[in-house]
């Protein structure tokens, strides 16, 4: 019977090794980080959001946005300080449709370090909207379009994904009235990296008022992301799926959800400038982070 147990236990132990083969070759250029997005700490709802550049709206225009994200962890695997400082280029050929191309200036300061602020490129994002009967619809827009994120970032983190491709197909839709607005967005994440690939789905509803003529638009909301869908890397190559963390993650089992409260304020104090802020605090007992803000200006053409 020893004999019989000995073969066994060996091919155990070759297994747990196999394991941790692969654990350690994410480990080292590439863990799969706690956050969803490498670089930012917030879902891509928050940064697709964010991108949009606040108010009411999501519709195509000619425009730069330049805009600060910051973002404070204080638990899971990359606890720290980012900020990302992106210029946002955006031209819109027509009425209905528009390109734009975000590069972002990453840093990040970990806590588990002696206080050091690492200082690069970020992910390079190109995004896509297509806002049907532009010319005609003034206060019922809706708006379809998707982001792809590109793996140029050069920071690299205390536990690090590697390279991260994702597309986010996303729908907005928004309603303006004379003194207040609504707006829903719904979008979901295709993310490939080293330890697999997986799909997230996130939604989002915001309402706000419009003063001084709509010069001043402040609004509330909230946005909800959960897993879909997840497939692991195995050692020895190829992927299964899994309904439990891709290596490297944390709490991001099949179905779990995260919820963010939004407040976002824009200041049109031009009719082709504005200022935009926003403030994201999550308040499910899941969370990315502790708490993130944006800060932006944006002119339009």
């Amino acid at each position: 019977m020893r004999q019989l147990a000995r073969p066994r236990a060996r091919q155990l132990t070759s297994r747990r090794a196999s394991a941790l083969a692969l654990a350690g070759a994410l480990a080292l250029p590439g863990r799969a980080a706690a956050h969803h997005v490498p670089g930012h700490g917030a879902s891509e709802g928050v940064r697709t959001i964010n991108s949009l550049g606040g108010g009411a709206g999501g519709r195509a225009f000619t425009r730069l946005y330049l805009f600060n994200e910051f973002v404070a962890t204080r638990f899971g695997l990359n606890p720290g300080l980012t900020n990302s400082i992106s210029l946002l280029g955006e031209f819109a050929p027509k009425p209905w449709l528009s390109v734009a191309v975000q590069a972002p200036l990453l840093m990040f300061r970990s806590a588990d370090t002696d206080g050091a602020t690492r200082v690069g490129y970020g992910d390079t994002r190109l995004q896509l909207r297509f806002t049907p009967h532009a010319r005609k619809l003034i206060h019922r827009v809706l708006t379809l379009g998707a982001t792809a994120s590109f793996p140029t970032r050069t920071v690299r983190f205390t536990v690090d994904p590697g390279p991260v491709w994702s597309v986010t197909p996303f729908v907005v839709y928004s309603r303006t009235y004379s003194k207040w607005f609504w707006q829903v967005l719904g979008l979901g994440t295709l993310d490939v990296r080293r330890a697999g690939v997986a799909i997230d789905l996130g939604v989002s509803g915001q309402v706000g008022g419009r003063f001084l003529g709509g010069k001043l638009n402040p609004g509330f909301g909230v946005l909800v992301d959960t897993r879909l869908a997840a497939w692991c890397a195995l050692p020895g190559g190829g992927r299964e799926f899994c309904p439990d963390n891709r290596a490297g993650e944390l709490f991001r089992e099949l179905g779990t959800a995260r919820g963010v409260g939004l407040a976002t304020l824009a200041y049109n104090f031009h009719r082709r400038a504005s200022l935009v802020g926003s403030l994201q605090v999550p308040f499910t007992a899941i969370r990315d982070y502790t708490i993130g803000w944006s800060l932006g200006l944006q002119a339009f053409f």
